[in-house]
């Protein structure tokens, strides 16, 4: 199952309709390309991932937005290979991109700690670029992201803010696993590894992208910062280590196995250094995620949950934050 040797014109073309489509509906100010493509580090799994400047309130601009995002979104499948396009949650206003141009870390610090759009939307829109900006300002709002992301005090509040994450996954955990909810405390055991995953890459001034990919990228910033022995306990108390994986592995369902294909493949054609067990390592850990958060119907015994050793992860979280924190 190999990518098809199109895969880059075909998403500069996709890129260039929906930002002429998304970015001709009235009320959208500019557009910000997230994500691997805004990175210029694109490869053929790709999303493309936009995050919106809107003039004044929102919502009406929003559902208009996502009814043309879903049309564009059939329209690729049908028309040949299949293309996400992820615009929505994350989404900004003209007047506090204008503000924020004008402000310097602290101001940022405190729309991040106030409003999960900005924590998360920063990062997002990290060395992004504007594709639909009339004026300019969604690229001087773009610099601004880019020159403010990794700042000491913007560091600092988001590590204090995923330690405490950690702190009430781990507190969730305790208390779901004292009622019998084995299941729910391996989903809080692991969104807590997970939080502690981002207070050691904010330290080491990274940060993750690809969710297909996220683990095995941590593993390799972790060696590069001599931490492979941080990033190892962190992924097992996740489920996330290599070893589980490949037990779990014949387990998965037919569709996860096929991606695992096609991540494989997408992956050996960028050159990247990973291996087949990494690979699907990293496939399955973020579908245990989407399927705790999204779709419990479809677990099975591939996600690892609800996982046998869990007051053995607990206690090794309670040292990973003592660690880190």
């Amino acid at each position: 199952m190999q990518p098809s040797p199109r895969w880059r014109e075909l998403q500069q073309e996709r890129l260039a309709e929906a930002a002429r489509v998304l970015g001709g509906i009235p009320g959208v100010h500019g557009l910000l390309l997230g994500g691997s493509l805004g990175r210029g580090e694109p490869w053929p799994m790709s999303d493309i991932d936009l995050l919106p400047v809107y003039d004044g309130d929102p919502a009406a601009v929003a559902a208009r937005v996502e009814e043309r995002r879903a049309e564009l979104v059939d329209w690729w499948a049908a028309s040949g290979r299949a293309q996400t396009l992820d615009i929505g949650r994350l989404a900004f206003i003209a007047d506090e991109a204008r503000e924020a141009v004008g402000s310097g870390p602290g101001w940022a610090v405190r729309r991040l700690l106030a409003d999960p759009r900005w924590f998360h939307g920063l990062d997002k829109a990290y060395r992004g670029r504007a594709v639909v900006a009339a004026d300019g300002l969604a690229g001087e709002f773009a610099g601004w992201i880019e020159a403010t992301r990794f700042t000491p005090a913007v560091v600092a509040a988001r590590v204090g803010r995923w330690c405490e994450l950690a702190a009430e996954a781990c507190q969730r955990a305790r208390a779901a696993r004292e009622s019998g909810e084995l299941a729910e405390a391996t989903y809080q055991v692991r969104e807590a590894a997970r939080a502690l995953r981002h207070v050691a890459l904010e330290g080491w001034g990274e940060r993750l992208g690809s969710m297909g990919r996220e683990w095995t990228r941590f593993e390799r910033m972790a060696d590069a910062h001599g931490r492979r022995d941080l990033a190892d306990r962190i992924a097992r108390a996740a489920g996330a280590d290599p070893e589980s994986a490949a037990r779990r592995e014949p387990l998965a369902p037919g569709w996860l196995r096929e991606r695992i294909e096609l991540y494989w493949a997408a992956r050996q054609a960028v050159g990247e250094k990973v291996t087949p067990r990494q690979n699907a390592r990293d496939q399955l850990a973020a579908f245990a995620v989407h399927i705790a958060r999204r779709r419990p119907d479809l677990a099975g015994p591939w996600t690892g949950s609800p996982d046998p050793r869990l007051a053995e992860r607990l206690a090794d979280l309670d040292a990973l934050r003592a660690e880190l924190g």
